[in-house]
């Protein structure tokens, strides 16, 4: 902590800035993706979700000072045989520690078991690396 939080006359909710952004210059961080997993039911016809990622503390307070967007932050991968997972661009932007990504996929046979993942990137923030994370969605029976 760099101290400045503890001074008298500094209001709470200063302090709280102040204590989340010495959280993130210590390396505390990391992306939380949500939902993490997905099992809709198999489908011929096309469709969408929405991923949100979040710049979080281990602790779950969200780096809402984070306004950023990282070219090639996201990419996204499928297992079907007859249909494409897409999304709308690799740049994954974040405004106040929060980025969205929508995920499609073609009108074609999304069989049981087939997959499509999304995939946020390793990231260096402030001189930490922030670890990659996954979205998984499984067509289930």
């Amino acid at each position: 902590m760099s101290g400045i939080d503890l001074l008298i006359g500094v209001q709470p909710e200063l302090r709280r800035e102040l204590s989340l952004r010495d959280e993130a210059l210590s390396g505390d961080m990391l992306f939380v993706v949500s939902p993490a997993t997905v099992a809709p039911v198999p489908t011929a016809a096309a469709w969408t979700r929405t991923v949100t990622v979040e710049l979080q503390t281990a602790g779950g307070k969200l780096h809402n000072w984070f306004n950023k967007a990282i070219t090639t932050g996201v990419s996204i991968a499928d297992t079907s045989t007859a249909g494409t997972a897409s999304i709308p661009s690799t740049t994954l932007t974040f405004v106040n520690g929060i980025a969205s990504v929508v995920v499609s996929g073609d009108v074609a046979d999304w069989l049981n078991t087939e997959t499509d993942t999304l995939t946020v990137a390793q990231a260096t923030i402030l001189g930490s690396t922030i670890a990659a994370k996954t979205s998984v969605e499984t067509f289930t029976t």
